[in-house]
């Protein structure tokens, strides 16, 4: 998959598969390799990596280019 297919994902569906990765051996470093993104570009979509998992922030923070869905739209 390339990093603008991931892009395009939901972020269900880009857990499920980067998790799927981690299921099939891959480590952190060889997934971030393969779709061409660093830790941070993770952090700024709401991905961390804990404990051999792929996590979604439960609230996105100011860090993120992705609405949270808690802003007042005027």
């Amino acid at each position: 998959m390339t990093k603008e297919e991931f892009l395009k994902l939901n972020d269900d569906e880009k857990l499920k598969f980067l998790n799927s990765e981690v299921e099939a051996g891959k480590d952190f470093n060889k997934i971030c390799a393969e779709l061409g993104m660093s830790r941070m570009e993770f952090s700024k979509i709401g991905i961390y990596f804990v404990g051999n998992k792929f996590l979604g922030k439960p609230m996105k923070g100011y860090q993120t280019t992705q609405r949270s869905g808690n802003e007042k739209t005027v």
